[in-house]
């Protein structure tokens, strides 16, 4: 077995760069940037107004407490207008600043009278409440880069940019099998010896939340051929391929032997790790193979510890708290537990065994306790995966 850090670092190796693809600003949230942008002219593109009020040159109020009033100007007016000396215009928010003015004064400041307008108090400095051309960004500006998350603000970026189509790297097509003999469909009638197929559900909802739609979520039993067949056309269609099931060493675990018959290279099967040990990561040409344990809370850690990442999902964050009791484990594998995070502290749920997958649904982080670890005492500090 190799260690968990290795794990990591071998699949991300073997990872290949996914296609770009050009789609609507509008539909890439959650994605990755495939390639920097530059901004395609400064913003704001004229000298704007972030005031309803009144236009002026600064240094006339030295010469007169009363300002002459002239024109108006609107939002998205596109006439050009000029501050005659002595004078105001009305100008409203976002609306350009006319040619010559320096400064706004905001409306609730204004006082009319027959003559024009006077301001009490008076402006504090030239400048106010200008937005000078390129304040926000200037042409050339670097606004998004390659690989970086395209979020929901960014995308408001990017549209006031005018730019409404972006390139972005494909997520990948996702195949998922479970198998398992015991496993039926829920609501079916649930006999002696057998049990729901949580999986299957658990790995199409997860991928969901990340914002992948699988291609195929099937079911097998515990067949050779039928393993064989699913897996390939799994990788017929798909660019990654998840199996839970029939991966350690029992006398019905014929998933690695078909895979191996499928053409798929091994490149580590088990991890130091607990749950989550015996898991197989391979690979066919550019398709990229899990499997993953068959015990549902297995299924889920290792989905967050290795995959996730592949589909693009969000970064998950990284915190160290204290652990709010003492926790004893073997040394020799790294322990992964279902945690919640209560104000300054991580406390570890009861109900860690693999197949209780209640406590994921109690969970909000994975609490880290390294290999080599045994105790960890109350107050100290542990890794924490925040969900």
């Amino acid at each position: 077995m190799i260690g968990v850090d290795e794990a990591a670092q071998l699949i991300k190796s073997h990872t290949p760069t996914f296609k770009s693809v050009k789609i609507a600003t509008d539909q890439a949230v959650g994605l990755l940037s495939a390639f920097d942008l530059h901004a395609p002219f400064s913003l704001p593109p004229f000298v704007q107004s972030s005031v309803d009020g009144y236009a002026i040159r600064f240094h006339d109020l030295d010469v007169s407490d009363v300002l002459s009033l002239s024109d108006e100007v609107a939002a998205g007016c596109s006439k050009a207008f000029s501050l005659k000396p002595g004078s105001a215009i009305r100008v409203f928010t976002g609306a350009p600043v006319p040619l010559g003015a320096d400064t706004m004064v905001m409306q609730e400041f204004a006082r009319l009278n027959p003559k024009g307008v006077s301001f009490d108090p008076r402006p504090e400095k030239k400048g106010m409440y200008v937005r000078e051309v390129g304040s926000h960004l200037k042409e050339g500006d670097l606004v998004l880069l390659k690989g970086q998350r395209i979020t929901a603000a960014m995308i408001g970026h990017l549209s006031g940019l005018g730019i409404n189509e972006v390139d972005v790297i494909q997520r990948p097509s996702v195949a998922v099998v479970t198998t398992g003999n015991e496993v039926i469909e829920p609501g079916t009638p649930l006999s002696d010896g057998k049990i729901y197929d949580s999986n299957k559900a658990t790995l199409s909802a997860t991928l969901k939340e990340h914002g992948i739609s699988p291609a195929s979520v099937t079911h097998v039993s515990d067949n050779p051929d039928q393993i064989l067949a699913e897996i390939e056309k799994g990788l017929e269609k798909c660019d990654l391929l998840i199996i839970t099931g029939g991966v350690s060493v029992g006398d019905y675990d014929y998933v690695v032997p078909m895979l191996e018959k499928a053409g798929v290279t091994k490149i580590f099967h088990g991890v130091k790790q607990k749950p989550g040990k015996p898991l197989y990561f391979g690979k066919k040409g550019s398709k990229l193979i899990f499997g993953l344990p068959g015990n549902p809370v297995s299924t889920l850690v290792c989905f967050h510890l290795y995959i996730a990442s592949l589909v693009q999902s969000k970064s998950p964050l990284f915190l160290q708290l204290p652990l709010a009791s003492d926790f004893h484990k073997k040394a020799g594998l790294t322990q992964f537990l279902r945690g919640f995070v209560n104000g300054h502290q991580v406390e570890i749920l009861t109900g860690q065994e693999s197949y209780m997958l209640h406590t994921f649904t109690k969970a909000n982080c994975l609490v880290t306790i390294p290999e080599a670890i045994e105790t960890v005492r109350k107050g100290e500090l542990v890794d924490v995966r925040i969900f």
